[in-house]
């Protein structure tokens, strides 16, 4: 009995250590030996690990120089940047604008700028001037056609007779002996070799009522934004024109088109009786075109736009036509100049076709910037061509084709003829607009804007009940917008302003209040200031409602705002005393250098430009303090404090030395090119700014002394910071910026290749630590297991004394029985 318990007691041991050790957990409960081994396996461990305990202790020493390192490199950029700030004497000498007429005329400076004053003059009652495209010679025929010129300005109209055969000089002479001082016409030579010769016309009096407008033009000149214009009329109603010719000068440069009325019904009232228009077109008094015939149904709203072809639409007003009455018209393609070839060493040839529709005079300057050979029907390579025009516009043209003719921009197109283009050969292309400057006001840029001739409401009736497009001209550009069959004038607005290809049109509705079946007015406004922005050729193809399609812009729109520029004279310039300096904006840069100019209405102010002493002062405190802001951390890295007895992390660190001793010597170092005796100033401690002995040497700026010498001789300080290559000089900012640069430098600046090699340091440590780690806790788990065999040993042993014990006790109990 007593073998059996003894031997069932080490079993059940045996089986539970057993089972420990196999599953890698060891415990010690005490309960086998009454000793709690686990303290003792940690104090072993504990003793084992000093050496990782040191390294780790180590890594923390390398890792807090490199924190320091970069902190000091991050003070550093700090200041090479304020130094940067300041090293030329652009960056130094800041600029102060300030203006006599705030009402008309603010500025802003840059460093740039020079000091002085400068007169702004914002034009008032600015004179309209018409500039027509160029011919070759001033004696060259203008007028093709038998016809009078009709010019209005200031509310007179002058009826010029031509007689068909008229030049250049001869048009000019006719116009002024007709209009006298309230039109002058004079002949202008450009300079260009492409047709430099044009007419310019000047209103004799300045703003929107001197406009000159043309309601008849018999001549070869574009006078109108439309290019095209009457040249003569026998209907018995009046005629006015609208949209924009978008006719190609491949095919001729003035198409004449030749209009007849036929077929009327009734007593010819237009807008009550129907009738046809015939029309037949010719190119440079070619042959004319088969007629082609419109008609004119009996329901015509006068004043509606009556479409002909490449977007030339007559609108005809109340009254009677009858048969055989004409309207003869003329459309203009002329305002592109042939390409002026700069260097030119390819063997293709350029052609201009198209017919512009911007609304400024412009000058396209092209460079081959992708050779390549172009033939016809394409497949020997692409050449590519980068265009910029006067006005800051950029874009490419892609060309493989010999046959093909490629859009540039606002109507321009190019054909080259079959050859080859070689990378950088340059050309220029001219196009003009009549507008040259505009009759305004007061000479500032605003934006265009349309108001249409109304409509009955805004959501409930559609403005077409089939589908139809809306069109457009922005800037030149061309766009029309799907419309579905009953779209509401809500839903239009909604079509226009969320097409992708709007360049610049905001649609919007205004209700006049007079509750009329014309109330709802779609208005049309351009996002953009200046000149060349305006909105023009409108047109649509709605049926099935009242949307009118009149209007001097077409599309049933009037000209409620014209899109114009700005109109500047700066100290008298230009001299011409009606010529301003337009820009797009009134927001004016490079009229003055270095100045912006803020322009909000006509008059005059005078814009000062001065250095800004405290600009100039914050500038160079913001050096100082920057420069103090490394020296004192420097002071705190490399530090030691006797009484404590302890030290900075980068104590003895010469690196850290040497960047505090080269920003030093770049501050106190004399200044090479400057001369005692005959510069104002040679260095800084003469405009205030030293090292303060009793303050660790920090650098310090005495304010008074300072704005003194910024007050008494700005450039003189200016000579003490900046590179000056007139005097051959490196002023302190200079100096301290290449001391940063390259003591910064990602790549071999000090501080970047110590901690280069500190990280490399802590890398070995780390891979050291890795290893230790590894050893110490496979020391662990050996002490573990040894620890464990004993606690298991332990417990056996325990365990058969207890039986012993027990059975030792059974026995002496038997004896006392028998006894």
């Amino acid at each position: 009995m007593a073998d059996s318990t003894i031997s069932g007691l080490s079993s059940s041991t045996s089986d539970l250590t057993t089972t420990g050790l196999a599953s890698g957990s060891i415990t010690f409960t005490g309960l086998g030996s009454g000793t709690d081994f686990t303290e003792i396996v940690d104090q072993l461990v504990k003793i084992e690990s000093i050496n990782k305990t040191r390294m780790e202790t180590w890594k923390k020493t390398w890792q807090a120089k490199i924190t320091s390192m970069t902190s000091l490199n991050q003070r550093m950029d700090a200041l090479e940047e304020a130094a940067g700030a300041m090293r030329t004497p652009n960056d130094f000498l800041a600029r102060a604008a300030t203006t006599s007429n705030s009402s008309v005329v603010t500025a802003t400076g840059d460093n740039s700028a020079v000091p002085g004053a400068y007169q702004v003059t914002v034009g008032t009652d600015v004179k309209h001037i018409m500039r027509s495209a160029g011919v070759a010679d001033s004696g060259a025929t203008v007028v093709s056609a038998a016809g009078t010129l009709k010019l209005t300005s200031n509310g007179v109209t002058y009826n010029v007779v031509l007689a068909g055969t008229e030049t250049l000089t001869q048009l000019r002479d006719a116009i002024n002996a007709v209009t006298g001082a309230n039109i002058v016409a004079s002949v202008e030579d450009d300079g260009t070799s492409s047709k430099p010769y044009h007419l310019v016309l000047t209103s004799g009096t300045g703003g929107a009522d001197g406009a000159i407008t043309v309601s008849q033009n018999p001549t070869n000149f574009s006078l109108s934004p439309k290019d095209v214009a009457q040249q003569s009329s026998t209907l018995g109603v009046s005629a006015s024109l609208a949209g924009q010719f978008t006719g190609d000068k491949a095919s001729g440069s003035v198409a004449t088109y030749a209009i007849t009325v036929q077929n009327v019904t009734g007593g010819g009232v237009v807008g009550t009786d129907g009738f046809e228009l015939s029309w037949t077109r010719s190119w440079d008094g070619g042959a004319p075109s088969a007629p082609t015939v419109i008609s004119v149904p009996a329901t015509y709203q006068p004043g509606d736009s009556i479409e002909l072809e490449n977007g030339v639409y007559v609108q005809l007003g109340s009254g009677t036509v009858a048969n055989g009455q004409a309207l003869n018209l003329r459309a203009y393609a002329n305002d592109i100049d042939a390409a002026e070839m700069g260097t030119w060493t390819g063997t293709s040839a350029v052609a201009t076709q198209g017919n512009y529709l911007g609304t400024t005079n412009k000058t396209y300057s092209f460079t081959v910037v992708t050779a390549g050979t172009l033939q016809a029907g394409g497949g020997a390579g692409t050449a590519v061509l980068r265009w910029t025009d006067s006005s800051g516009g950029t874009g490419t043209v892609s060309l493989s084709d010999s046959d093909l003719s490629y859009s540039v921009d606002e109507g321009l197109k190019l054909k080259l003829t079959a050859g080859t283009l070689v990378s950088g050969d340059i050309f220029q292309v001219n196009v003009f607009a009549p507008d040259q400057q505009r009759g305004q006001d007061k000479g500032l840029a605003q934006a265009t804007k349309l108001v249409h001739s109304g409509f009955a409401d805004q959501y409930v009736t559609p403005v077409t009940t089939a589908a139809a497009s809306f069109s457009y001209t922005y800037g030149g550009q061309g766009v029309a917008v799907s419309v579905a069959a009953n779209t509401t004038l809500s839903e239009l607005v909604t079509l226009i302003n969320n097409d992708s290809n709007n360049p610049g049109v905001t649609a919007s509705i205004i209700n006049d209040g007079m509750g009329l079946p014309t109330s709802y007015k779609l208005v049309l406004t351009g996002q953009d200031p200046g000149a060349q922005n305006q909105i023009s050729a409108v047109s649509h193809t709605f049926s099935g409602s009242t949307f009118g399609s009149g209007g001097d812009v077409g599309g049933g729109f009037i000209l409620s705002q014209a899109a114009t520029n700005s109109m500047t004279k700066v100290d008298g310039y230009p001299a011409e005393t009606d010529i301003y300096l337009q820009r797009s904006t009134n927001t004016v840069t490079g009229i003055v250098p270095g100045i912006t100019l803020s322009l909000h209405d006509a008059g005059t102010g005078v814009i000062t430009v001065s250095t800004d002493t405290y600009a100039v002062k914050a500038k160079i405190e913001a050096l100082v303090n920057a420069v103090n802001y490394v020296q004192s951390f420097i002071r705190e890295e490399t530090k030691y404090d006797s009484s404590t007895k302890e030290s900075g992390i980068l104590i003895g660190n010469y690196a850290y030395y040497i960047i505090k001793t080269r920003v030093d010597s770049a501050l106190n170092n004399s200044i090479s090119g400057l001369v005692d005796g005959q510069d104002t100033y040679v260095n800084l401690a003469q405009v205030g700014i030293h090292t303060d002995p009793d303050n660790e040497g920090q650098w310090v700026i005495e304010s008074t002394t300072l704005l003194e010498a910024l007050n008494s001789d700005p450039d003189a300080v200016a000579n003490l910071f900046v590179e000056n290559t007139t005097k051959g000089t490196d002023g302190a900012a200079q100096r301290v910026y290449q001391e940063m640069a390259d003591l910064t430098d990602s790549d071999t600046g000090t501080l970047n290749v110590l901690i280069k090699n500190y990280n490399e340091i802590v890398t070995n440590i780390d891979k050291r630590i890795t290893s230790e780690t590894k050893r110490i806790e496979a020391f662990r788990q050996h002490q573990l297991e040894l620890f464990a065999r004993l606690e298991t040993t332990l417990s056996t042993l325990n365990n058969q004394a207890k039986s012993l014990e027990s059975a030792i006790a059974k026995l002496n109990g038997n004896s006392s029985s028998s006894d």
